[in-house]
């Protein structure tokens, strides 16, 4: 009598298993496997975008930023260092740096911000790069986008000083520094503008398409092994019942 009591309990306790399965397990799975393919479809699209002629105007690659999320363009703009930005965290080639960041001014129009490129930090952390830029007017080729949101916590405070290390591109903040009113806009450069800043040779965008394909493959894959378990658990167990009967 125990032993089949024993018996009712483990069965039990693993209908409820394969039921949290069926409810929780293959759906996730499923949800993760069409996430990296949406995931695979949206980079594909900014390669794309990447690939496209430059917009010659700003006017032009406005418009076309209503509907990208990348821009590449070719004009005149010009630098105004009178605020040198450096962003934290930036790598290249394993070596520590910041992106430096500048007011820019597009055709005498409203001010937008410039990303030079990368400047390699300092030994010292309470040591800052030596930025020397001066005001000029330059045919540029760039990337046109929007700020990247960042992950650093709400309010985090800029530092003092200039140049000043920032750690996302709060663009309240940004305002209120430099005491002018700026686009939410950012030209990524490629072209250079001094020999201690390297420019941005392309655009990362992450893990490529197919890669995101791979994934999702591989998150389909666990579904179908997990859907085929549960079935068979499901049919050798109705074998026991039938068994015991």
């Amino acid at each position: 009598m125990t032993d089949k009591v024993s018996k009712a309990d483990s069965r039990r306790r693993f209908k409820w298993l394969r039921l949290g399965l069926w409810l929780l397990g293959v759906p996730l799975l499923l949800a993760l496997g069409s996430w990296q393919l949406q995931r695979a479809e949206q980079k594909q699209v900014w390669l794309e975008q990447l690939e496209q002629s430059p917009a010659t105007t700003p006017e032009v690659a406005l418009q076309r930023l209503e509907a990208s999320d990348w821009v590449p363009v070719r004009f005149d703009l010009e630098l105004m260092p009178l605020k040198v930005f450096l962003l934290d965290n930036r790598t290249h080639e394993g070596k520590a740096g910041y992106e430096v960041v500048i007011p820019v001014r597009v055709d005498e129009g409203p001010f937008w911000l410039g990303s030079l490129g990368w400047v390699a930090a300092p030994p010292r952390r309470d040591e800052l790069p030596e930025i020397n830029l001066k005001r000029q007017w330059l045919l540029a080729e760039a990337v046109l986008s929007r700020p990247l949101e960042s992950l650093t916590l709400t309010g985090t405070q800029f530092e003092e000083g200039w140049p000043r290390r920032i750690q996302s591109l709060d663009m309240e903040q940004i305002r209120s520094s430099l005491a002018l009113s700026v686009e939410p806009l950012v030209l990524h450069l490629k072209t250079a503008v001094s020999d201690s800043i390297m420019p941005r040779a392309h655009i990362y965008t992450g893990i490529p398409p197919l890669r995101h394909t791979g994934y999702a493959l591989q998150w389909f894959g666990l579904a179908l092994a997990l859907i085929i378990w549960l079935v068979w658990a499901g049919l050798k167990e109705r074998r026991g019942r039938a068994a015991d009967v």
